[in-house]
């Protein structure tokens, strides 16, 4: 600014002409605004002048020591307490360093974009009075660091000031020379913006490596800023202006061409100058673009780590990456390539990652197998595509594929970037599928656990299998299931519990499918039954066999479908084997409980009730129903049966007579051996008469259907709930003995009725 401040006295004028400005503007309504505020000017590193504006606070006036004391204006924006601090640049002298306007004023980051478009308006009125942009040789090309400002917004970009650039000289230029800036990306130097005297397809690579080098080698001189080379595009002449970043790194250049190389040297000697003088505004332009993208792509790489940690979605997750690449790459086309099949939100670009195949992209399936970033240019499709692995510590997860126009050069420290959020999202991947899988596996545990610790509660086999049938259908969406039990005579029946589908006819359908799991012994997984002749199970599709196995003895069998196919995984299937696993000896349990329970209520010649069981039901019926009655019989001359048979036929004519009582009888009714050869039968509510035609009805079948043939005699009794005050089931039996004892008195092979 030495030349800025002796050419105009700054210290004096600038502060005459920011004065004036703000008086002008007070009756304006543009310093509305402010209404406490301290405008400055600046260099880079100091405050040249201040003009408070309104009733100036405390705390601003703090916020502007600040600035001068601790603060490069090169920090700007930022908030000091209550009070933001933001700077435009808007002018340069033909010395060093650049010329600032900014404010204080009470606010927030959130109003910035206000407050800059506030300066920018004062920023050109302040301009416009002070006249000092334009360039002394008024006989050669006038231009000015203000005019590319503006024209760049007064954004200090790489990038838009280069536009900016080229769109300015171009406008005064005309035809007399093409222009093109360029942005060294690795070893080749890349058009990012030029005049119409340069074609794009011609240019997209403007530096061959001759070139390159050849630049290069003169940046040790800063002084010899101009280089002229050879032929360039046809027949045209062209000066290379190198752009540095720091004495040793060259980042880009800046390319004149003309028609004939004494134009070339002609418009050399005109604006070496001026031209000279960008190139620091241009060097702080790429600096800032640079730190500035890398602060983005920091605090958005920032971001999506704080969102990975912070859900355990897979759906999430893979959105966030999705989200991350379109914010650094909005131009790109990204989808993800993926091996295992999640579910995510509608409009994330998800492909199947297929390998190993014809289908298959091999360059993708490179990247998945080796882990590491490949490049695919396809020049007949005129684009480059990407594909970057989603790794883990355990294992790659899939492949983000990065497609973009083939004149796109992705640089060394993008793709490090890529790599770096590919890594990230994998790791987040890889967290979130094995948090997803530890819950899936204390929810099968807990599922086990807690079926376990119900079927230990010493159930009976037919509250067991309503339980298990009611787990299956809850945990695995079963719309049917069917448990079968393997008899130690090579049948199998049906339990009760098994839901509507299966039935006897049923099972004779899936006869040679329950043969061939009892034969083999293994678990079936069936996606579509449709596709199986051995299976007949209509109008199911999925169907999962588990056969239960305790200690190496095949028990039964439990059949699981759906009519879906391939309803059940393969993890729901390998949870209901663990499932039947856990569950078998509880069933096994069950049955022998119920078998004991049986044996011990159960005469084991005659598979009849005992006496003690049978006086039990009587005393359960006296209390609960209105009537019952009751049969003694007695086989008729057994005594002389022993003798002539022996005992063995003896014991056969027992258990015939006890079988024609059961054949006889309802269900509920109770058989039972009285001891001996006497036998009795208890009907619960059964009146008298019928009670006795029964009695009748067995003495006749018994008389029929024996070999060799028996008779039996029988007594009967009765009690009716108004007689229970003088009527104890003792009574009862002592009245149908004596009916009994009237019968073999009168005859035998009889029914005698014997009432009070």
């Amino acid at each position: 600014m030495d030349n800025l401040l002796n050419d105009l006295n700054v210290s004096r004028k600038c502060f005459e002409l920011l004065d004036g400005l703000v008086n002008e503007e007070k009756n304006s309504g543009l310093l509305m605004e402010f209404e406490s505020a301290i405008l400055f000017l600046a260099t880079v590193d100091k405050v040249l002048v201040i003009k408070e504006v309104g009733l100036t606070q405390s705390s601003v006036t703090e916020a502007m020591e600040y600035l001068q004391r601790q603060v490069t204006i090169d920090a700007t924006p930022f908030c000091f307490q209550d009070c933001l601090v933001i700077t435009i640049p808007f002018t340069k002298g033909q010395g060093k360093g650049l010329c600032y306007l900014g404010v204080v004023v009470q606010s927030d980051m959130s109003n910035i974009e206000l407050y800059r478009s506030l300066l920018v308006e004062l920023c050109e009125k302040l301009i416009k009075e002070a006249e000092f942009m334009s360039f002394e040789s008024q006989d050669v090309l006038e231009v000015s660091v203000g005019d590319i400002l503006k024209n760049a917004s007064y954004e200090i970009e790489f990038r838009k000031l280069s536009h900016s650039f080229v769109r300015t000289l171009s406008g005064i230029i005309k035809n007399r020379s093409g222009i093109v800036i360029c942005e060294r990306i690795d070893s080749d130097f890349i058009v990012i913006s030029s005049s119409e005297g340069f074609e794009r397809k011609q240019s997209s690579s403007v530096a061959p490596e001759h070139f390159s080098n050849d630049v290069l080698s003169e940046r040790s001189d800063r002084d010899r800023f101009l280089y002229e080379g050879a032929l360039f595009f046809k027949e045209l002449k062209w000066n290379v202006i190198t752009i540095f970043e720091n004495p040793s790194e060259v980042f880009g250049c800046i390319i004149f061409s003309f028609a004939t190389k004494n134009e070339a040297t002609s418009f050399l000697k005109q604006t070496g100058r001026w031209v000279k003088d960008f190139l620091p505004l241009f060097s702080k332009g790429y600096h800032q673009e640079k730190v500035r993208n890398e602060g983005r792509r920091r605090d958005l790489l920032l971001q999506v780590t704080k969102k990975f940690h912070s859900t355990m979605n897979i759906g999430e997750v893979l959105g966030e990456i999705i989200y991350a690449l379109e914010q650094v790459y909005p131009s790109f086309q990204v989808n993800l390539l993926l091996s295992h099949e999640w579910e995510v939100k509608e409009g994330v670009p998800i492909k199947q990652l297929m390998y190993g195949s014809d289908s298959g992209n091999r360059t993708a399936e490179h990247a998945y197998l080796t882990g590491l970033i490949q490049i695919e240019r396809i020049e007949s499709k005129d684009k480059v595509t990407l594909y970057a692995p989603l790794r883990g510590k355990q294992g790659v997860y899939g492949v983000m594929e990065i497609q973009a126009s083939a004149d796109v050069r992705l640089p060394k420290h993008e793709i490090d970037f890529i790599e770096m959020l590919a890594d990230t999202g994998g790791n987040a991947l890889e967290n979130a599928e094995l948090y997803q899988q530890s819950r899936k596996l204390i929810h099968d545990l807990q599922l086990i656990n807690q079926t376990s610790h119900q079927l230990n509660l010493n159930l009976r086999l037919a509250d067991t299998i309503n339980f298990m049938t009611e787990q299956i259908i809850n945990s695995f969406e079963a719309e049917q299931v069917g448990f079968i039990l393997f008899q130690s005579n090579g049948e199998f029946v049906l339990l009760e519990g098994s839901t509507s589908f299966f039935t006897k006819e049923s099972l004779e359908d899936l006869e040679p499918f329950i043969r061939k799991v009892k034969r083999e012994k293994d678990p079936i997984y069936i996606g579509d039954a449709q596709l199986h002749d051995e299976i007949k199970i209509n109008n199911y599709h999925s169907v999962l066999a588990v056969p239960m196995i305790q200690s190496t003895e095949l028990k039964g069998l439990v059949i699981a479908a759906h009519s879906e196919p391939y309803h059940f995984t393969f993890d729901s299937f390998k949870l209901l084997q663990s499932l039947i696993h856990h569950s078998t000896l509880a069933f096994t349990n069950s049955m022998l409980h119920e078998e004991l329970e049986k044996l011990v209520i159960t005469d084991h010649l005659t598979r009849l009730y005992s006496r003690n069981h049978l006086d039990e039901k009587i005393q359960e019926s006296m209390m609960r129903d209105v009537e019952g009655t009751f049969l003694l019989l007695d086989i008729d001359n057994f005594k002389q049966i022993n003798d002539t048979f022996g005992h063995q036929v003896g014991d056969d004519i027992i258990i015939q007579v006890a079988n024609i009582m059961k054949k006889n009888i309802r269900e509920e009714d109770i058989a039972a051996r009285w001891g001996g050869e006497e036998l009795a039968i208890y009907l619960p509510k059964v009146d008298v008469y019928t009670g006795f035609s029964i009695a009748e009805r067995v003495v006749k079948a018994v008389a029929i259907e024996t070999s060799p043939r028996v008779t039996v005699s029988c007594g009967v009794s009765h009690w009716q709930s108004h007689d229970l005050d003088s009527l104890s089931s003792k009574t009862l039996f002592n009245l149908a003995d004596q009916g009994l004892y009237v019968a073999k008195e009168t005859g035998k092979n009889k029914a005698v009725l014997q009432l009070r």
